[in-house]
């Protein structure tokens, strides 16, 4: 017993040693680890690159494209109709009919389109919205529908996503039930393609003829779990906009084709399916807020497959944040970032749920880009990038190990390193900026991002102080969402105002800076 005893007090005091051995190995590592990751971030923004500066030249080449749907491969003669719903609560009526103007002025709007437009129950004046939108848009679309969205129906937490569902219910069986309308629950002679979108969006140009082009490009297997999705680009009165909102819109823009459509991640506002896949997903989910993020999940659960994005190649405007001053711009742009966040932890919380109801690889490749993207990339990787290189070195030296590494030396060749990656940053930043000013021939309308050059240069410098507030505020979100659960789950949608409200030409009430 007394040799046991000592034989077990001598392997506890080798397993303390080895601890204390390992630890200092450990230690011994900690600047390359802090470099490695700066290595693969850097990896990551230059995937993103190459995918944005593709879809940039796709967008280019497809303004001269010339789309011939009279040859399509149409045996059976199927006809094509789209129906297109945008919803509203309290935005301005001006902002609302810009963006149907961009519908209405399709090829063949008349011949295909149908618009409909959403209302909630409380929109002041509805009724009154209501007489002036069919008196002016009747007679330019198929069909036009105004629908209100009850307050109250069981199961609905306010926001776009349960006043779509409504309104597209309501509309399809509107259009079924309408003997001049060929929408038959049984037929196969019309294949309806439902597209939603904001009331603060200008649809790009032949958008709906693109669409129809790759569509027949596909089979009709493909079809069936495919969703089109526009580049989108937070261009109206961008210029207008103070530095925080600007580079905001402008990474929107770069992320969406660097990582949202090309990793099958999600859609974002403006995108398209048929309406036989929209119905198996059972529309759109009146329970939650973001309406899109949410979509490809669960079409994906109703297939029992990976949804695909197809990305449709025809830029796409949206409204960034607006207030009428400074710190109302800062507020609206928190207040933002704060519901896009939640609204992200509130899906990925619905896929843990459903995670099983897909193939085990579909679900783990999701989980992991879902992950990198809202949990890494914008949450934490810029905050990152500043602790890390501080506090790393604090910790080596509170424990009296010397900063230095196996193959990084002391101090200053790690802090040369890490400035180094920063300078790499602000290189991807400029690329950013490059897509945008790329892609500006291709915009709707001949919008214009009219920022000057000096201003530029600032909004430029201020692209990494952006992301870290950016990340901050993901950060309380996140800590909100999880304290606080489904209760801070609701559709606070930000101010337009000021994206149609003429700007003083003198004196602004917005800082342009």
């Amino acid at each position: 017993m007394k040799r046991y005893l000592e034989n077990n007090r001598t392997t506890e005091a080798s397993c303390f040693t080895d601890i204390i051995i390992n630890g200092a190995k450990g230690r011994d590592f900690a600047l390359e680890i802090v470099t490695i990751i700066s290595i693969i971030l850097h990896c990551l923004w230059i995937i993103a690159i190459i995918n944005a500066l593709r879809y940039t030249w796709r967008l280019r080449r497809f303004a001269n494209h010339e789309i011939r749907l009279d040859q399509v491969n149409n045996e059976k003669g199927l006809k094509l109709k789209h129906l297109v719903g945008l919803c509203v609560y309290k935005e301005p009526l001006d902002l609302l009919m810009d963006t149907i103007e961009s519908i209405a002025s399709q090829p063949n709007a008349k011949e295909k389109i149908t618009c409909l437009v959403g209302m909630e129950g409380g929109t002041p004046d509805k009724e009154e919205k209501k007489r002036i939108l069919d008196d002016k848009y009747g007679p330019k679309f198929e069909r036009f529908i105004v629908t209100f969205h009850p307050r109250g129906l069981p199961g609905d937490i306010p926001g776009k996503c349960s006043n779509f569902n409504y309104a597209a219910r309501t509309a399809v069986k509107m259009l079924r039930a309408d003997k001049n309308y060929p929408l038959e629950e049984y037929s196969n002679n019309v294949e309806l393609i439902i597209t939603t979108g904001d009331c603060d969006s200008v649809f790009g140009d032949r958008y709906f003829d693109a669409l129809e082009e790759d569509y027949w490009k596909l089979s009709v297997k493909q079809r069936s779990y495919t969703v089109w999705q526009s580049p989108l680009f937070y261009c109206i009165n961008l210029d207008q906009s103070p530095f925080f909102v600007r580079v905001t819109g402008l990474l929107r823009a770069f992320f969406m084709m660097g990582y949202l459509i090309p990793w099958n991640i999600n859609t974002m506002s403006i995108f398209s399916l048929t309406l036989k896949l929209f119905e198996e997903g059972e529309y759109t989910h009146p329970g939650y807020q973001m309406d899109d993020i949410i979509a490809l999940i669960r079409w994906s659960l109703a297939v029992r497959r990976k949804c695909v994005i197809r990305a449709i190649p025809v830029a796409t405007l949206s409204g960034p944040t607006s207030g009428k001053n400074y710190v109302d711009e800062w507020y609206e742009w928190a207040r933002q970032i704060r519901r896009w966040t939640i609204g992200a932890a509130e899906v990925f919380h619905y896929f843990a749920i459903k995670f099983f109801r897909l193939p085990v690889s579909v679900s783990i490749s999701f989980a992991a880009k879902f992950v990198f993207y809202y949990g890494f990339l914008l949450c934490i990787a810029s905050v990152y990038t500043i602790i890390a290189p501080i506090v790393t070195p604090a910790m080596l030296n509170a424990v009296d190990h010397g900063v230095h590494g196996l193959v990084i030396p002391n101090n200053k060749c790690f802090m040369i390193i890490m400035f180094g990656f920063l300078g790499l940053q602000y290189i991807w930043f400029f690329i950013v900026f490059l897509v945008n000013y790329l892609c500006q021939p291709v915009f709707p309308r001949q919008t214009k991002d009219k920022t000057g050059f000096f201003r530029n240069i600032f909004h430029w410098l201020m692209t990494w102080p952006t992301l870290v507030m950016y990340c901050c505020v993901e950060l309380v979100a996140f800590l909100e969402v999880t304290v606080r659960g489904k209760s801070v789950c609701s559709h606070n949608a930000s101010k337009k105002d000021n994206l149609v409200a003429p700007m003083p030409s003198k004196l602004p009430d917005r800082m342009e800076v």
